[in-house]
């Protein structure tokens, strides 16, 4: 286990630059995912940290030591990455034990960390077969054991799930949470989905263009995003975006005539002046479907997501922007039904124009 320390890491390619400047510290023993889309620099940061990418300016040390100089094999870290990069003429075994051998360790030593990895990982039954033998979680979990087995102070994990069917990432997700547990390492995980970062971190890590954008627990960014950004990425499906106008403001509330017509007021800390203009933001599964008749919000059913225990219901409003509603498995809705809608004002978000999003007033911030 190990601390690791990001200090104004920097990276550019000549004069492009990918990451400006990051600035991050993780515990020791603790989960963390870079989460955002493709190509706003977690795998380049992940890889910096590696060794495999040069660092153009900053530090990164681990337990306080400097390692921006020292090769991979120097730094302590094991890295899954997305493709196994499994040696095919080799058997389980021969596979994880392979970096070892090239070390020099010693025979007894290999056989009783390949053995408490495969037990740890469940390959004892596959330690004789090659890797055309298995399925693309057994090699995965190969992959997975190559790194246990050199008994690193960090594990690095690049996107390791992307080739596995949706089935088979659930299950590798709770074996690599579980994984976690027992080893208690620190650990880095890279990933384009926001529920496996949602399931997996302690702290998740957003960026955006080379940035970090927050960090903080699953529930922290769920419930207090730090601008439109982090609200749109996180949460599936992701938050409803509404343009809108103060209409009224007081020391705890701001009432929001959204561009359709409805009036919402959201309890928040610092309002903008009335005309200011706004963005409402809140989670489908912040609003219920109501009647038309008596709700605020109304519109029309375009699109209804029946998924057994829940059910989406898209509704285009008068200015023809959609509203996603996540509501019960026996929801009555149907496509072209005018309904109404209505939002829990205490879970309801508004982001200046900036797209930062305005504190809550302290009587309705959530604990997280």
């Amino acid at each position: 286990m190990a601390q690791l320390s990001l200090s104004a890491v920097r990276k550019a390619y000549d004069k492009h630059v990918v990451i400006p400047g990051a600035d991050l510290e993780i515990a020791d023993g603790e989960f963390v995912v870079f989460v955002g889309p493709s190509g706003c620099g977690k795998s380049t940061l992940l890889r910096m940290i590696a060794g495999l990418e040069e660092i153009t300016g900053g530090d990164v040390r681990i337990d306080g030591q400097r390692i921006n100089e020292l090769g991979p094999a120097d730094r302590g870290i094991a890295m899954v990455f997305q493709s196994y990069a499994l040696y095919p003429h080799k058997d389980v075994y021969g596979n994880m034990a392979f970096a070892l051998k090239h070390a020099g360790v010693d025979k007894a030593v290999i056989e009783e960390r390949v053995s408490k990895a495969a037990a740890i990982l469940g390959l004892e039954p596959l330690l004789k077969r090659r890797p055309k033998q298995l399925s693309g979680g057994q090699r995965q979990r190969v992959a997975i054991g190559r790194a246990i087995v050199r008994d690193p102070k960090i594990f690095l994990f690049d996107e390791p799930l992307s080739n596995l069917d949706a089935a088979l990432r659930v299950q590798m997700r709770v074996e690599i949470l579980r994984l976690h547990q027992r080893l208690k390492s620190t650990m880095i995980y890279v990933t384009h989905d926001q529920v496996e970062a949602m399931t997996l971190a302690d702290r998740i890590v957003v960026l955006h263009g080379g940035r970090i954008e927050q960090v903080g627990t699953p529930m922290e960014l769920y419930h207090h995003p730090a601008n439109l950004f982090v609200a749109g990425f996180i949460g599936s499906p992701k938050m409803n975006i509404l343009a809108g106008t103060v209409e009224a403001a007081s020391a705890d509330n701001a009432t929001v005539r959204l561009a359709a017509g409805a009036s919402i007021s959201v309890p928040v800390g610092a309002s903008p002046a009335p005309g200011a203009k706004v963005s409402f933001g809140v989670r489908p599964e912040h609003l219920a479907i109501a009647d038309a008749a008596s709700a605020s919000i109304t519109g029309t059913a375009q699109v209804v997501e029946r998924l057994g225990g829940e059910t989406l219901v898209h509704v285009e409003l008068a200015d023809g922007a959609t509203l996603v509603v996540k509501t019960d498995g026996e929801c009555l809705a149907r496509v072209g039904d005018i309904v109404g809608v209505t939002a829990q004002g205490a879970h309801c978000h508004l982001f200046d124009e900036a797209g930062l999003c305005l504190p809550k007033a302290e009587k309705h911030v959530l604990a997280v």
